[in-house]
């Protein structure tokens, strides 16, 4: 059977989401396998089904700044979206992508990958579901179960705004929000970074698709709504602004007070460890599985004060495992003959291992 393709173009914000999910739920036996193609016309904040809406997003920033917020039924974390960005989803009949999870975004994946090296861009999978140039991050993707069909989503990035990205999420302190900002400069690209010229979008869209149709050996034609297809994406655009929607999770509280993801090797923490002497607080940034940047604060007594940046100088690049961070705080404490009432290399290693 055909593919079928529908190019929506410039669609509203609350559109760009709907037109996928609607899709799914309206999906029968009979109806294609559909590539959607979208640009958001307005900017604004997409959350993960599982999110908690005000833990995770700067709501008094977005509604100073007109910036709707909305839940979507995929998985991941909140993002920033505009019209910066090319959406492709796909809409498929469960039984005509791969049943394993990493194997079915290595096939999604793989007409982005060649999309953007027809460009000159040397992009590759970052396994799961990342594509990344140098080791940046250019494109996430995500997939759920909904309705009848199973869904993948990505896009094209051509630009990204890092400064907004990092104001519209909520997070502890304006000194997390300056590392976490400095954190996609460093973990995220774009078109429009890594070429002098960018493409026509219209050239985008057109090697894509015939990207799609070599991946998945099948002819993509293109196509329309139906009418029940657009009926299903009136019900889901109102469905989608309620509250009952939008504020339908509450995280539990945590020591770990936050979490975010900058791209799928690098998370950024920020972990409040209660010990007797005293609180530490911790942001962290990790990559890999180690720590890339580490900030400490707190209530608690460090001497020599001064020595309180060198442990985290020391602590950089290290293993986030108990036998690693252990073996240099103990050199760290030794060498410099710390002193830290209350607080023991055991509690630092406790608190760090948060981060894992």
């Amino acid at each position: 059977m055909n593919i079928r393709l529908i190019d929506a173009d410039r669609v509203s914000w609350l559109r760009s989401q709907t037109i996928y999910h609607a899709l799914a739920h309206a999906k029968k036996e009979n109806t294609p396998d559909t590539i959607v193609l979208s640009i958001p016309v307005d900017p604004y904040v997409c959350i993960g089904f599982h999110q908690d809406l005000e833990q995770e997003v700067n709501t008094g920033f977005c509604a100073a700044n007109d910036i709707p917020v909305l839940r979507r039924e995929t998985g991941g974390g909140a993002v920033y979206l505009d019209d910066g960005q090319l959406f492709t989803q796909w809409i498929f009949g469960p039984d005509r992508l791969p049943v394993k999870t990493d194997t079915r975004f290595s096939l999604f994946v793989a007409p982005l990958v060649e999309t953007y090296k027809f460009f000159g861009i040397k992009a590759y999978l970052h396994p799961p579901n990342d594509v990344h140039v140098g080791g940046k991050k250019i494109v996430g993707t995500g997939a759920a179960a909904i309705g009848n069909a199973e869904v993948v989503t990505g896009n094209f990035l051509f630009g990204f705004d890092c400064n907004r990205m990092a104001n519209v999420l909520n997070v502890p302190d304006e000194h997390f929000r300056e590392h976490f900002r400095q954190g996609l400069q460093r973990y995220m690209t774009s078109m429009q970074q890594e070429l002098e010229v960018l493409p026509d979008i219209r050239a985008v869209k057109q090697t894509y698709v015939q990207k799609c149709a070599e991946a998945l050996g099948r002819k993509i034609v293109p196509g329309t709504f139906t009418d029940e297809e657009y009926r299903m994406m009136e019900q889901l655009d109102e469905k989608f602004v309620t509250k009952e929607w939008l504020y339908q999770y509450t995280a539990h509280p945590s020591r770990l007070r936050r979490k975010v993801k900058i791209h799928a090797g690098v998370w950024m923490y920020d972990i409040a460890w209660k010990t007797e002497g005293g609180r530490i607080d911790l942001l962290i940034r990790t990559k890999a599985q180690r720590i890339d940047l580490i900030s400490i604060k707190g209530d608690l007594t460090f001497q020599p004060v001064g020595k309180l940046k060198g442990l985290e100088n020391a602590l950089r690049n290290v293993d986030i495992d108990e036998m690693s961070l252990t073996e240099v705080l103990e050199a760290f404490y030794m060498l410099h003959q710390i002193e830290s009432p209350g607080i023991t290399i055991n509690d630092w290693v406790e608190a760090i291992m948060k981060a894992k």
